[in-house]
C-alpha cells in the first residue's frame, strides 16, 4: 500500500458544483479499487491524497492528470504505508482557506529534499482530525 499527495491548480472559475461532482464521482469509483483519501480545495488550489494499493494508485493517479478540472499537478510526496489514515473516507472532502495550504506550500518548496516521514504523516492525521470535527 501506498500514500500519494499532490498539488495542483484548479482551471480558472471552476464552481462549487463541479468539485461537489469531483468528490461523487470519487466516492464511487475509489470503493471499487480500494482507494481511500481526501480532496482539499480552496484558493484555486487542489491537494489531494489517495492511498490503497500501488497499483490502483497510480493508475487513478495518472487518470486525475488528463482531468481539465485542474492542471499542473505536482507529486509531492509518496511512501509506502501499513495502515490508511483515511480509512473511512472513499474521499473526504475540505474546503480550505489558502492560507491553511501554507504548510502544504513547504512540502511543495521542499520536494527534492527528504521529508521526515512523521511530519507528512502528522499533516495527514490533521486532514483527518478536520473530516472526523466536520461531520
Amino acid at each position: 500500500m501506498i500514500r500519494l499527495l499532490y498539488i495542483s491548480h484548479a482551471a480558472p472559475m471552476i464552481s462549487d458544483e463541479q468539485v461537489q461532482d469531483i468528490l461523487l464521482s470519487s466516492r464511487r469509483n475509489n470503493s471499487a479499487s480500494s482507494i481511500t483519501g481526501i480532496l482539499i480545495h480552496g484558493g484555486g488550489l487542489f491537494m489531494q491524497v489517495l492511498e490503497g494499493p500501488e497499483q490502483d494508485v497510480l493508475r487513478k493517479y495518472v487518470k486525475i492528470l488528463d482531468d481539465p478540472r485542474h492542471s499542473d499537478a505536482q507529486i509531492l510526496y509518496i511512501s509506502p504505508a501499513n495502515d490508511r489514515i483515511f480509512e473511512k473516507w472513499s474521499m473526504g472532502g475540505i474546503e480550505s482557506d489558502p492560507l491553511q495550504f501554507q504548510y502544504i506550500s513547504e512540502l511543495r518548496a521542499r520536494r527534492l529534499q527528504v521529508i521526515e516521514p512523521n511530519k507528512f504523516t502528522e499533516t495527514m492525521r490533521e486532514f483527518a482530525r478536520r473530516l472526523r470535527d466536520a461531520k
